[in-house]
């Protein structure tokens, strides 16, 4: 009896060993360092010493941080469903297509922007919004500047929906392969159009794999990173774009590894509440 016992603890033991290595240790290392302020004492270096919550005191009072957060906020609001609703569109069509040629050739074709590293695809698009050097611009004559601070938030939503609409889609699509074929007949043989179909039966189908792509995409946003940094050297991109791009500087830069510590803990709190309240609202509305 007590070895049938042992036999699942025997099992789980690497996964809670890696996970203990590298989620739990980590998180518990950035909870010390986040109570650790720097402070210099006349004419010598800085030196960190322990100032509690004093970091997150400075961090709900740092107007750069806030406004970081509302920029994240904004791309949440604007980002997110756009890219959903195409993601959903190109499943719906791609589930329509009855050649397996088309099918495999669009699949892969929507896919293929996911499989670029974020650094390259971020090169790519700084060369595409480069004002004098960008080919939209040779071929309408104009000289947009699609890093200007007007549209560069719309400029990374733009590289970050064409990364992920294609992996988005590949799972709505899979969602919809599994729902039976039967149920599409029946609703044939009642009457219903293709339209009618799609409103009444796949959308309602799709809405647990909507929900799960929701809730990554969500917690996506909240890392950007990789697009605004790649295109700092292209052009003006401010500190306080993103609280990643933030935290990162008040790191690398700055030194500050108890404030950037402190940054990361909210960060990581706000994403998990953000979180939970969509999941409880979509499942509310479902």
């Amino acid at each position: 009896m007590t070895r049938n016992r042992a036999t699942p603890w025997f099992f789980l033991t690497p996964f809670l060993l890696a996970f203990v290595a590298f989620f739990i240790a980590p998180v518990g290392y950035a909870l010390y360092l986040s109570l650790f302020i720097k402070k210099r004492s006349g004419f010598g270096p800085a030196k960190n010493v322990f100032g509690g919550l004093e970091n997150y005191v400075r961090a709900f009072q740092d107007s750069d941080f806030l406004h970081s957060l509302l920029n994240i906020l904004l791309f949440l609001v604007i980002q997110v469903p756009l890219m959903l609703i195409v993601a959903t569109a190109l499943a719906l069509i791609l589930d329509s297509v009855k050649s397996g040629f088309a099918q495999r050739f669009f699949r892969t074709a929507f896919y293929l922007p996911y499989t670029v590293p974020g650094v390259i695809a971020g090169l790519l698009w700084g060369y595409l919004y480069s004002k004098n050097l960008s080919p939209l611009n040779q071929i309408t004559g104009l000289k947009t500047d699609f890093l200007s601070s007007g549209i560069l938030l719309f400029s990374i939503g733009n590289i970050v929906t064409w990364t992920w609409t294609g992996y988005n889609m590949i799972t709505l699509y899979a969602a919809l392969q599994n729902v039976p074929t039967d149920i599409y007949e029946a609703a044939r043989i009642d009457g219903a159009s293709n339209w009618n179909v799609t409103r009444y039966v796949k959308l309602p189908l799709l809405r647990p794999a909507l929900t799960l792509t929701g809730i990554f995409s969500v917690i996506g946003t909240m890392q950007i990173f990789s697009e605004p940094f790649v295109l700092r050297p292209l052009g003006y991109v401010p500190d306080n774009i993103t609280p990643n791009t933030y935290l990162y500087l008040a790191v690398a830069r700055d030194g500050n590894f108890g404030y950037g510590a402190a940054l990361a803990i909210v960060m990581a709190l706000f994403t998990f509440v953000l979180s939970g309240f969509f999941l409880r609202n979509v499942r509310g509305e479902t």
